[in-house]
């Protein structure tokens, strides 16, 4: 049985659908960029069983320009009073007031929505939704529970358009960090390697092939292939979280699952997690995250895999990773996802307070393609790519990876906490079909003197073709390592 499909009968009446996911037990807080989602009551459609569901929804720092735009992803979850396990729910339409300046669409498969900017925008954003409800999806005592409950949640997203883009670096120097190339007929650096569609690619040393050097397959990557054209390769659409997971959407993720899951999914084992930025603890019956705000580390690949299949994303590809640092533009040599390959300017790092810097010329408010470097920011915007914890991403170089489909999670996970996708990679213990990207903070006093370095390093803030660990399949739970997901776009819908 997948997590949460419990229930008791009874009669529908009003459910109260608590703030951001936060049961009532946790005063409403601010998340990463102060995404607040307020929901009314519920109410019933009497004439198909389902239910309503109207909400504000705030967030600060959209916008919506010629190139991209943000979104928030919603998905809801219902339960059967409380002492019943929490199932997820599809979206079947939304609808938003007239004077609202956003645009709701469920995704095609209904686990839940997008709402974005409806158009051109800067700045904070606010609006009014009404939330269908698949009726379908409630099981039968649902749909006339008198104890029915439900929580929505909210993620702030990236929408990375499609088109081609190049992996691989222009410096030469950075096949020694297993960056991919583009091969001439003798195996060597040939330069950037330009992705053009998802059809299958060539991984051989032969002229026009994509191919890396690898000192260690464990570590680097197999060099074997090809990619297969279901592999998601990033010149397609998609949504990408703007943050890495956050410590208090963690928390609510482990308060959303029941408590045996969450016992395999608790990031707090190690010993050292208080004194390495970890602040989620136990009080009571649920979660808390001291510092909500604060990236989630000491995350592992099950752990991150597992979080992307309840909120209905799914695990990004490490060309998805290239794609949404670089954009389609020519790499510069040993270039960040800010665009240069200096980090000169860099003001968003992790301080004496373990939190990264948002004020100042570090305000996010002031973040435009001009002063990217200074957020940290990518070409479409997306935050943190390199620094703060290290981004683990399927890998093309290693069989496993290379046998993910980029299937979506659907909301439910099995009842050890696992995802239920068959194609995911998943085992912390170098089972291998994913690895580590971008870099990450570890000891303060040791990374702040390696950041004031004047030339590259790997951590905190790695180049973003240094693929020195982009095929290790290891490294369970860890002071730097977190987690974000994606999600593919749907075709064929308006953007």
């Amino acid at each position: 049985m997948r997590d949460g499909q419990k229930g008791h009968a009874g009669r529908a009446v009003a459910a109260a659908l608590l703030i951001a996911g936060l049961s009532a037990a946790f005063p409403t807080t601010a998340r990463a960029n102060d995404l607040r989602v307020e929901t009314g009551a519920v109410e019933r459609v009497s004439a198909t069983g389902g239910v309503r569901v109207p909400a504000k929804v705030s967030w600060k720092n959209a916008w919506r320009n010629a190139r991209n735009h943000d979104a928030v992803w919603l998905f809801v979850k219902v339960r059967n009073g409380p002492n019943a396990g929490w199932r997820h729910v599809r979206v079947l339409a939304t609808s938003r007031s007239a004077s609202a300046p956003i645009t709701c669409e469920p995704s095609a498969d209904k686990v839940g929505i997008f709402c974005q900017p409806s158009a051109t925008h800067r700045g904070d954003l606010a609006g009014d939704v009404v939330l269908e409800i698949d009726p379908t999806s409630l099981p039968e005592n649902m749909r006339s529970s008198g104890t029915l409950e439900a929580r929505v949640y909210g993620l702030e997203m990236v929408y990375v358009p499609d088109g081609p883009f190049s992996v691989g670096d222009r410096d030469t120097a950075s096949v020694a960090h297993a960056a991919f190339y583009r091969s001439n007929a003798r195996g060597e650096h040939g330069g950037p390697f330009r992705i053009t569609s998802e059809a299958a690619i060539r991984v051989a040393p032969e002229d026009g092939a994509l191919y890396y050097h690898s000192n260690a397959a464990q570590y680097e990557g197999d060099r074997a292939g090809p990619v297969p054209a279901e592999f998601p390769k990033g010149t397609r659409a998609f949504y990408i979280m703007k943050y890495e997971i956050t410590q208090g959407q963690y928390a609510d993720f482990l308060n959303g699952i029941s408590h045996y899951a969450a016992s395999f999914r608790a990031p707090f084992a190690g010993i050292g997690y208080y004194d390495e930025r970890g602040t989620i603890r136990i009080e009571g019956e649920s979660y808390i995250a001291t510092k909500p705000n604060r990236p989630a580390n000491a995350i592992s690949w099950d752990d991150g895999t597992t979080f992307a299949d309840w909120a209905g994303l799914r695990p990004m590809t490490e060309l998805e990773f290239t794609k949404a640092a670089r954009g389609p533009v020519d790499p510069v040599g040993t270039d960040y996802p800010w665009g240069t390959s200096s980090r000169a300017g860099l003001l968003r790092r992790v301080g004496a307070d373990d939190d990264l810097a948002q004020t100042g010329a570090a305000d996010e408010s002031r973040l435009t393609d001009s002063t990217r470097e200074a957020l940290g920011a990518s070409y479409w915007w997306v935050m943190d790519l390199a620094g703060s914890v290290w981004e683990r991403a399927v890998t093309i170089g290693h069989p496993r990876g290379r046998a993910f489909r980029g299937t979506h999670g659907d909301g439910n996970i099995r009842d050890y906490g696992m995802p239920t996708n068959e194609d995911w990679p998943t085992g912390d213990h170098e089972a291998g079909g994913y690895g580590y990207r971008g870099g990450g903070y570890y000891e303060r006093a040791r990374e702040q003197a390696r950041a004031s370095a004047t030339g590259p390093e790997l951590n905190p803030y790695s180049p973003v073709e240094w693929r020195n660990y982009g095929s290790w399949g290891g490294g369970p739970r860890g002071v730097a390592y977190g987690f974000r997901a994606v999600r593919t776009a749907d075709t064929g819908r308006s953007r």
